[in-house]
């Protein structure tokens, strides 16, 4: 079997890491969300078990501004190093893991377990197992914050016209935010991973037939410049809805942040 490793970044010039600091929200946790977390987090009573899946630095800053020393799990201890170095805080405290999420072999140990796009980044065979290895590690009641793209025709099929309305309006992001979940649901295979090549051909076109800015491209163009070997995938609302149930959560509740750009990236509570 592929290691999580294997199925992520192996083959292209650069790994997410290498450029975190480049990619924004909803590719990383917007204020919403982290309000959202820490609003469940704070009613918790007692002391939280928090496991976060990869080395998000905005879980790790909220996990330390409440106090919290979390567990961190990720492919490669590089990742975590890099991204401990884009932040301007350190995290004392902390205990990492080396680790394929899907080998995670912890029973009952964690309250919260954090996770952004982690059903983008396994592959579509394993997005089960992946919900019942979390299922297990969580304690009874505990919950698991997961959000990631899901697919949907309709949201598909706007992106021409994110690209048009975004390109000239006043914003509070980059243009990468308001278009990356429909573009990614654009430029995929018929299991839905991700064609980079197809995606920097879109974002050419744009440029030459003068839809978006030099700026805009240039920054764009970087951001879609992986490999096919880095397994992105949007996933279908039935294989997730699928997978949890199996795994045996008691609850699902699918929250936006109300935001369009953000309306086919929900997260998702769930509770053992």
């Amino acid at each position: 079997m592929k290691t999580a490793k294997d199925r992520g970044t192996q083959g292209a010039s650069w790994n997410y890491a290498e450029i975190w600091d480049k990619f924004p929200v909803p590719a990383r946790p917007c204020k919403k969300e982290l309000a959202l977390i820490e609003q469940k987090i704070n009613a918790f009573k007692g002391n939280p078990k928090v496991l976060i899946l990869g080395s998000t630095i905005e879980y790790r800053s909220l996990c330390k501004r409440l106090g919290i020393a979390p567990v961190v799990a990720d492919f490669v201890k590089s990742n975590y190093d890099r991204l401990t170095e884009y932040s301007t805080e350190s995290f004392a405290g902390e205990e990492f893991f080396e680790i394929d999420w899907l080998d995670i072999q912890e029973k009952d140990r964690f309250d919260f377990i954090l996770g952004h796009r982690v059903f983008n980044v396994i592959g579509k065979q394993d997005i089960q197992r992946m919900f019942k290895v979390m299922f297990n590690a969580l304690k009874p009641e505990g919950i698991f914050f997961c959000r990631g793209n899901i697919f949907d025709s309709s949201f598909r099929d706007k992106l021409e016209e994110f690209v048009e309305t975004w390109s000239r309006a006043p914003r509070e992001y980059p243009l990468f935010t308001y278009i990356e979940v429909a573009l990614y649901m654009n430029c995929c295979d018929t299991e839905n991973y991700i064609d980079y090549p197809a995606c920097r051909q879109r974002v050419e076109r744009w440029f030459r037939e003068g839809k978006i800015s030099p700026s805009d491209f240039e920054e764009i163009r970087l951001l879609v410049s992986l490999s096919n070997d880095a397994r992105f995938r949007t996933a279908e609302k039935h294989e997730i809805t699928r997978g949890y149930s199996t795994a045996g959560f008691e609850s699902a509740e699918w929250v936006t942040t109300g935001e369009e750009f953000s309306r086919q990236m929900p997260i998702i509570i769930l509770r053992k």
